[in-house]
């Protein structure tokens, strides 16, 4: 049986896709249901008659930024029937044209994982993608364990520990990782992150130190406050709240974005404080000066639910996103390109599949090792 594999002629289909796209006036009335219903019975009676006919469409998952998704599905369709009678007529292999990304790119990189460094309360290093699930180490009064999903949880043993000892969970550029504290708290570490922290509670309150990007799901106890101190500049106040500070040095500002419950932000700077509710982002600037927005918590929230949200980005925010998930430094041949942004785009790629996807805003590059190179 012939095999005709869509994954490795992408290009054909790109352009396949986008010729009727620009043609397509009606699809966008469609419901998402009606449309949805439209496109499994078509593409199931194209598939079945291209199979009686001995080709084999060979169909990857193939992922797409999620915006205007039903319209692209809908081309897709027609892109089938177009590559049936193609065969049907011809029965030769369809050549595809070498992609531009694909002249530049030899050595292709991974998405990142689950990555982190434990850091004992005697300064000693555990890499735990080198370590099995299960107990690692006991800290005082405290088990530590390691998840099979990327995550690590601690478990107190005593009611009331008697020793305060000291943790750090550092997480790499293309690395994440999840944390369940002591007290029921849970943490979710962004790319070139960390999070210092006691390996149990005890006392007045409960503190701990981040850098980087985390989101906080804070256990309610209203006897001991939950309070972060982010990069030694902004402290956060909580009894128990969902909440998301993103911290980069290189952002240009601390920003604490909450979703339920509420927070107050204090800059430890000038001592001003200023209360949040659900929906809105406190930024401190480097002045220390605390300003109130509101927020659009899904694309706060993309990082953690496994894609990028570019809305509204500038080329340099896109690469810097690149720069810290796929571990590599971005290099710029040129001014930054100019470039408005939009939509999503899922985490899940390889560098390559990245790359063409942005190529088709006309941005254009070149991989030297983990060094990318962006294109005048």
């Amino acid at each position: 049986m012939k095999e005709f594999d869509i994954e490795e002629n992408e290009e054909l289909l790109r352009s396949l896709i986008i010729r009727e796209l620009e043609n397509e006036q009606e699809i966008g009335s469609f419901s998402e249901e009606d449309l949805r219903n439209s496109l499994t019975g078509s593409f199931n009676a194209i598939k079945s008659k291209l199979e009686s006919e001995k080709i084999n469409i060979v169909t990857p998952v193939v992922p797409l930024i999620k915006r205007n998704w039903f319209r692209l599905a809908a081309a897709a369709v027609f892109v089938l029937a177009v590559i049936g009678v193609y065969l049907l007529v011809n029965q030769q292999p369809v050549e595809l044209p070498v992609a531009k990304s694909d002249q530049h790119i030899t050595n292709d990189i991974l998405p990142g994982g689950n990555k982190a460094v434990l850091t004992l309360s005697n300064r000693s290093d555990i890499n735990l993608e080198s370590v099995s699930n299960g107990t690692i180490v006991t800290e005082g009064d405290t088990k530590i364990s390691k998840l099979n999903d990327g995550q690590l949880v601690y478990n107190t043993l005593e009611e009331k520990p008697t020793q305060v000892l000291y943790n750090t969970v550092t997480t790499p550029r293309g690395g994440q990782y999840q944390l369940l504290l002591a007290d029921g708290s849970k943490v979710w570490l962004n790319s070139a992150s960390s999070i210092r922290f006691p390996v149990s509670f005890n006392g007045n309150e409960r503190r701990v130190e981040v850098s980087g990007e985390a989101y906080f799901e804070v256990a309610k106890n209203p006897s001991m406050p939950f309070k972060v101190d982010v990069n030694g500049k902004n402290e956060i106040e909580v009894l128990g709240t969902h909440f998301n500070i993103n911290s980069y040095t290189d952002e240009g500002s601390i920003k604490t974005t909450l979703l339920e419950g509420s927070v107050k932000v204090t800059s430890l700077k000038t001592r001003e404080s200023k209360l949040i509710t659900p929906g809105q982002q406190a930024q401190l600037n480097t002045d220390g000066q605390i300003t109130i927005n509101k927020a659009d918590p899904d694309k706060v929230m993309a990082w953690k639910n496994g894609y990028f949200n570019v809305d509204g980005a500038d080329t340099k925010t896109v690469m810097q996103l690149l720069s810290r998930w796929y571990d590599v430094d971005v290099v710029y041949e040129g001014a930054i390109p100019q470039r408005e942004w939009g939509g999503d785009i899922e985490k899940n790629l390889k560098l390559s599949q990245m790359l063409k996807i942005l190529e088709k805003n006309n941005l254009h590059f070149r991989l030297e090792g983990r060094k990318l190179m962006v294109l005048p």
